[in-house]
């Protein structure tokens, strides 16, 4: 594991580097998904460094880029963000994407996002996060609420997608209401473990 900050039974998170834009643009150009809000959205290697320039460039950070690695073989299979920090009231929102296909629909992208979870409210000490998922996406709707998240609203027409307007859902959870979920998480892990 290499600059691993929390540690999960298969995955870990460590900072996302430059070096990883060269893997994370090629699975946006290859995402078989056809419900992502945008499409495919051409992205670069150098896009992704000069992002991440600015985003490792603002004192205190406002957004911390984590990358989602296989314990066993150090494989990138994700990114999972803490965007819009407000230090001050100890506030945030998520972002998670798991890259790889092949990685998804068997719990990594809950085991990534609990440990996003875990670095953000044991780590840094937040209070709340919420999370904005796009209508289309039922997966990441229903992956938030198994995380915790409560629904907290609807934006009206946020986005559109061959003419059609669609709205985005917003989910919140207080890191009193993560606890538990995450209690419930790892007894669910322990009991699979014992079967």
């Amino acid at each position: 594991m290499r600059n691993a900050l929390v540690v999960g039974p298969r995955l870990y998170l460590r900072p996302t580097e430059k070096e990883d834009g060269e893997q994370i643009t090629r699975f946006q150009a290859e995402e078989p998904e056809t419900f992502m809000d945008r499409g495919r959205v051409p992205f670069s290697p150098l896009a992704f460094s000069a992002m991440l320039d600015e985003v490792y460039g603002e004192r205190p950070p406002s957004d911390v880029w984590l990358t989602a690695c296989l314990r066993e073989t150090d494989a990138l299979i994700g990114t999972f963000q803490l965007f819009g920090i407000d230090w001050l009231n100890r506030t945030a929102e998520t972002g998670a994407w798991v890259h790889d296909p092949a990685y998804r629909g068997q719990g990594y992208g809950t085991e990534a996002k609990h440990l996003l979870l875990e670095y953000a409210f044991d780590h840094l000490q937040l209070h709340a996060i919420n999370s904005y998922v796009w209508e289309p996406n039922t997966r990441s709707a229903t992956a938030v609420l198994k995380q915790g998240y409560r629904p907290a609203g609807r934006l009206k027409w946020e986005d559109v997608k061959h003419g059609v307007l669609r709205d985005a859902l917003q989910f919140d959870l207080l890191r009193d209401e993560w606890v538990v979920a995450r209690d419930a998480w790892r007894a669910s892990l322990a009991a699979r473990e014992e079967s």
